[in-house]
């Protein structure tokens, strides 16, 4: 559920640039890997597989000296190439060198790139030329990309390698067709949904644990992954990998009867979306169906009390609320003014309360789709929120290292401040009972509540980081905790005491070589 600042200030980020390396490397996956807060990645080419990097190379001999080996003749290449694509071939060097530039969120020169029809069009500055099927040479898109194009695009930055230029002269000249669906489709859609990365067999280091949920029967603790849901027994062994999401795992969350998951995911800048599974009786998953597409990740899922209607919420500001068996979008609202990074309904699904980058939390009517108010008392970007069992009353935290509770009612008065926090607080978890609040963070610390009066229970020490994510079970026995560096710890409510510490990064021991698998 939480985007999350960086260290160096407000906005999303993640770990250092040797992080993101050793996950080039173990999942064998070109591009470049940004920082969350650029918004700015790269979908990457067919990686090699292992059994090409272990090829051996061939090595020219000593001056003076003949190989006793003939010379390898160079590869030539095939005699009938077969036809360009543009999601195949183009879209992918598109993405990587303008759409940063050309979407409908920034259109240099009134040029939009993301559908195929805009694209064709051009903009200010080619219109009617930008594409001109089995033209290359009177072809707009083409000139600029020339290197010595003025102005040459993309526009201060590297030139387009010559074999990415020469696929799209080919494409151009084949006729510049297009093999997506619709041509008026978000063809960026269509290549997220249609590109996958495999997680690595074996992690080459931790990941930030950014969501968490135990399942229904709370034997087993989900963790947010690389391109993956990891779960975990609560002795702490690897259960299961549930693979084929976006990069990174915002918020997770199961129905009130345990029939359905959902998690809320995201490639920062470029897509995002929700994912439902249906849940048999075994605790086993089968995909229903993905909601909440948008051009920007989602951060945040919940499920009605009842179940029978499910929220997202993401980077584009707008909270949707769905029916949960049929997928049917029932309300969308748009009122905050940044990301959303949390959502909760009150007890009876009629209300639903938020988080927003925009230093404001509010509660909707969900029936009316309208903001009944609107608290401000942070003063700073709001990461977390619940609502006490009363429904009367809000609990909200943030980057203002405190955690605030306000009446739900009129003009969301403070009535409460939790401090003691030397950092910001970026979890809120509410026991089943709502007689405990636990919240999350930077202190690396977990704090908990008595919500009635403020008094602190106890503090929960032994992360070595930041805490990112905070748990449940339903029995209300035991809390999990997820930290910046990788560990999963539970812990005993009723007396704090930690039961188990995970480092949910799967096949990973610190201090021993890694070989990406």
């Amino acid at each position: 559920m939480l985007a999350g600042p960086s260290r160096s200030g407000i906005g999303s980020s993640w770990p250092s640039l040797s992080w993101l390396v050793g996950f080039v490397i173990a999942a064998s996956a070109a591009g470049d890997f940004c920082k969350l807060a650029s918004g700015q990645e790269q979908p990457s080419a067919e990686p090699a597989t292992a059994a090409d990097l272990d090829q051996p190379r061939d090595t020219p001999s000593a001056a003076g000296e003949s190989s006793s080996e003939p010379a390898a003749a160079e590869p030539k290449a095939p005699a009938n190439p077969p036809p360009v694509s543009f999601m195949r071939d183009v879209a992918p060097i598109l993405v990587r060198s303008c759409i940063a530039c050309h979407n409908p969120k920034k259109s240099e020169s009134k040029y939009v790139m993301t559908t195929f029809q805009q694209l064709a069009k051009g903009g200010k500055q080619g219109e009617g030329i930008t594409l001109v099927p089995g033209s290359p040479d009177d072809c707009y898109l083409i000139d600029v990309l020339l290197p010595d194009a003025e102005p040459r695009m993309p526009y201060k930055q590297d030139p387009l390698q010559d074999d990415e230029l020469e696929l799209l002269t080919r494409w151009v000249a084949e006729g510049a067709k297009y093999d997506g669906n619709d041509p008026a489709e978000d063809w960026t859609f269509l290549l997220r949904k249609t590109q996958h990365v495999a997680a690595p067999e074996v992690y080459p280091t931790t990941i930030p644990i950014t969501a968490l949920e135990f399942t229904p029967d709370g034997r087993e603790i989900l963790a947010s992954g690389f391109h993956e849901l990891t779960g975990w027994t609560i002795e702490g062994s690897l259960r299961r990998r549930v693979p084929g999401l976006l990069e990174r795992i915002y918020d997770i969350a199961y129905s009130s009867d345990g029939t359905r998951l959902a998690v809320a995911a995201g490639d920062p800048g470029q897509y995002g979306l929700v994912r439902v599974w249906m849940v048999d009786g075994d605790g086993e998953l089968k995909p229903e169906r993905d909601l909440a597409e948008s051009q920007d990740a989602v951060f945040a899922v919940a499920f009605s009390p009842d179940g029978s209607r499910l929220a997202t919420a993401g980077a584009d500001r707008t909270i949707r609320v769905y029916e949960t068996t049929s997928g049917k979008l029932l309300a969308q609202i748009e009122d905050h003014a940044d990301w959303v990074l949390d959502l909760a309904f009150n007890s009876d699904g009629t209300r639903l309360a938020t988080a927003s980058r925009d230093k404001t939390s509010k509660v909707f009517d969900v029936e009316q789709r309208e903001s009944l108010v609107t608290f401000t008392g942070h003063a700073q970007p709001v990461f977390a929120v619940a609502v006490l069992p009363d429904g009367k009353r809000v609990a909200t935290a943030g980057e203002d290292a405190r955690v605030r509770i306000w009446n739900a009612d009129g003009e969301a008065k403070q009535v409460r401040e939790l401090g003691g926090f030397e950092g910001p607080v970026f979890a809120l978890k509410l026991s089943p009972d709502g007689q405990t609040l636990a919240a999350a963070s930077a202190d690396h610390r977990v704090r908990l509540f008595d919500p009635s009066d403020g008094k602190l229970i106890r503090t929960l020490e032994g992360h070595r980081d930041w805490i990112y994510a905070l748990a449940i079970t339903r029995d209300g026995g035991t809390l999990a905790s997820g930290s910046w560096d990788g560990q999963v710890r539970l812990w005993n409510l009723s007396d704090g005491k930690n039961l188990t510490s995970i480092l949910a990064a799967p096949g990973y021991h610190p201090g021993e070589p890694q070989a990406a698998r």
